[in-house]
């Protein structure tokens, strides 16, 4: 037997600490360099360095990179594959503790010098010396420092199972990392002749409200999808209000129809999402002036279940409609008051990006269209938020007669909501796992249909009619050109997924911690146990 390197408490600990210290903060130098440390670990596996082609580090356009690492047994049929992510969200708010924010034991240390400063919670928990607080701690790079472990003892018992390890940059932003990797999952199982079986994510646990103390794992993932809407009116001098229509009151307007709409909620087998909320909102002018603002735009948080993105365009459509029809009876009111014909009021039309697209193709060519897009998508530096709105504005000012309108599109990110709790392979895993922590841990690990924190397994499979992802791609201005999805490499992936990780709290807070005990000592076992289960499935 060969010496181990990832399998004791204290060993996994010093690596997790190893890792957080790198602070790969989402588009940072520390990111691009992070994969690199992964590698420096795994070679320390004589299984890696005698198949050093097994490990890989893929670019991504943009200048990152994600990691694969494979064990393959010679007769093994089923592939699990471990996903994780390296990025983490930025620091500012730890204030005076910033630079201790990735030194997670030293970190730990200086709290108890400001634990009047805690909440009760976090200072509950740090006065009990089994949690470790720090950036990156719970979300989510003890997942990772398990999957190595578990690549660790496979390779060294020789476990008949192919894992594949694939751990990405910028979940916490775009998730460019996951959607580029899905193309290469299919590359490497033809290479390899791998067949998915499973795709397992160790994100960690979320309370499902404050305070909450129970235990639970995924059989899914909550999805995220962000519906925007340009609001376009009528200018004029603010001396003629009268005569125009200000955008920023029709923004204004439809975030009051959109903010907690239950149209926009889901509820499924008793789990409710979030409702719908506004993200950004602004108006579009350039520089101040004396002129009302006719053009601007707002950006809305939209969780997903069971709905998709075209489920979700015609929702708004609806919601859009109503708004319209206040805003017009608003506008009559006040004109009545005011001594003026209502008939001057003009209807606000709702349409679609993809009809207004059409309409200016139509007026200006398709070419001149296509070309304005591309130009924005390449040249435009900035947010992809920020070019998709210069789309929609630009194209909007070359169909002025076209308003008032709302114009309804899309703007990145996208995470499809996946849930397979229903796959007989999901459903044997999850008795396995609560059976094993109610023997051998003496609690209950309750299963829970959507991971609420969304997570990179929105992309390891489609769930729905590929045709319903068009609706999203003909509505995103700028196309593939600002933001793609792997939708039809997607389709093909069919593994079941399930997410069980570390406890942790208080995710993108100073107050970030992981509890030391399940991480190190009961996760590890729990997570063989569920490997082993799916061998003899």
């Amino acid at each position: 037997m060969d010496k181990l390197f990832m399998q004791t408490s204290d060993q996994m600990l010093q690596i997790l600490n190893d890792l957080i210290s790198i602070g790969s903060i989402s588009l940072s130098e520390a990111e691009k360099q992070f994969p690199l440390r992964v590698i420096e670990h795994l070679m320390k596996i004589p299984y890696f360095t005698e198949n050093q082609s097994y490990m890989t580090e893929h670019p991504t356009k943009d200048g990152r990179s994600f990691l694969t690492a494979l064990y393959r047994h010679e007769e093994a049929v089923k592939t699990v594959v471990m996903i994780s992510h390296f990025d983490v969200v930025n620091v500012e708010d730890y204030g005076e503790l910033k630079h201790l924010a990735f030194q997670p034991i030293e970190l730990t240390k200086a709290l108890f010098d400001r634990e009047d400063d805690l909440p009760e919670d976090a200072r509950e928990d740090l006065q009990s010396n089994e949690w470790l607080f720090g950036r990156g701690t719970m979300d989510m790079k003890c997942g990772l420092v398990q999957h190595m472990s578990l690549l660790e003892k496979a390779s060294n018992e020789q476990w008949k199972i192919n894992l594949l390890l694939l751990t990405v940059p910028d979940e916490e932003v775009n998730s460019v990392g996951m959607r580029e990797a899905i193309p290469r999952l299919l590359e490497i199982a033809e290479q390899y002749q791998l067949n998915y079986t499973l795709f397992l994510n160790s994100e960690p646990m979320f309370a499902l409200e404050p305070r909450d103390k129970n235990y639970y794992f995924y059989t899914g993932t909550i999805g995220k999808i962000m519906p925007a809407a340009l609001c376009f009116g009528r200018e004029t001098h603010v001396g003629e209000s009268l005569s125009g229509i200000n955008a920023g009151w029709m923004s204004a307007v439809l975030t009051q129809e959109v903010e907690w709409n239950e149209m926009l909620c889901e509820t499924v087998n008793g789990q409710q999402c979030p409702p719908p909320t506004l993200l950004w909102q602004r108006d579009l002018k350039k520089d101040y002036s004396t002129q009302i603002p006719h053009r601007s735009v707002s950006l809305y948080n939209v969780f997903l279940m069971k709905k998709n993105a075209a489920d979700v365009m015609e929702a708004m459509k609806t919601v859009a409609e109503t708004a319209a029809g206040k805003m017009e009876k608003f506008m009559i009111g006040k004109y009545r008051k005011f001594n003026l014909d209502t008939h001057q009021i003009s209807k606000i039309r709702v349409v679609f990006y993809e009809e207004l697209k059409e309409y200016a193709c139509k007026k200006m060519g398709n070419t001149f269209i296509y070309d304005l897009e591309k130009k924005i998508a390449e040249q435009t530096i900035g947010d992809n938020r920020e070019q998709c709105i210069e789309i929609v504005d630009q194209m909007a000012m070359l169909c002025q007669e076209l308003g008032p309108m709302i114009v309804l599109f899309y703007a990145p990110p996208y995470y499809p909501a996946i849930n397979t709790g229903d796959n007989p392979v999901i459903l044997e895993l999850s008795d396995a796992i609560i059976q094993y922590t109610n023997q051998h841990f003496g609690y209950d690990l309750q299963p829970i249909e959507y991971f609420n924190g969304i997570c990179d397994l929105s992309y390891a499979g489609l769930q729905g009619e590929l045709t319903n992802m068009k609706t999203y791609d003909a509505n995103l201005p700028g196309g593939q050109e600002i933001y793609s999805i792997p939708f039809m490499e997607m389709s093909k992936l069919t593994a079941p997924v399930i997410n069980v990780g570390p406890i942790g709290r208080d995710a993108h807070k100073k107050t970030e911690r992981l509890y030391l005990p399940f991480a190190f000592e009961q996760l590890p076992k729990l997570l063989e146990h569920l490997l082993q289960t799916h061998i003899k499935q």
